[in-house]
């Protein structure tokens, strides 16, 4: 026996057809901002060492500034610049560790932010849901962050 086929409206078919795209869209910005934190979870395992120098030359300036405030001499004055040198090439040194770790993980941001700020509310407005801003959560919003 024949089985018979449905005819699906037009306008049926095209939704269908636009929400598998949105879909297949929210699918791939969601890889993109996946992808994004692992290679950064990696770079910062990575630079950690690069980090910490930044971080300890910054406080040596912090305390070296507070303590050229408390004791304005001329060698508070130079150990002052002396850890300014020292905070500008290690984030000179930092910048330099997290490049080619930024080179991956850049496109994959700016292709999240395109999505989102693009694609998706052009998505939604071909839908028949056009994007609007939102002052206040919904109650699955509230719930699902508490």
């Amino acid at each position: 026996m024949a089985q018979k086929s449905v005819q699906i409206p037009k306008e049926i078919e095209k939704e269908i057809t636009l929400l598998r795209g949105f879909k297949d869209l929210v699918a791939e910005r969601t890889g993109y901002m996946f992808g994004a934190k692992v290679l950064g979870k990696k770079m910062s395992t990575e630079t950690k060492t690069q980090r910490d120098a930044v971080s300890k030359a910054g406080k040596k300036l912090k305390e070296g500034i507070e303590l050229l405030i408390e004791q304005p001499t001329e060698k508070n004055s130079k150990n002052v610049q002396t850890a300014t040198r020292e905070v500008k090439e290690a984030k000179k040194t930092n910048r330099k560790a997290r490049e080619p770790h930024m080179k991956k993980i850049s496109p994959l941001k700016k292709a999240t932010r395109y999505i989102d700020t693009v694609a998706i509310p052009d998505s939604l407005k071909e839908l028949g849901s056009p994007a609007t801003p939102r002052f206040s959560l919904s109650e699955w919003a509230k719930k699902a962050i508490a």
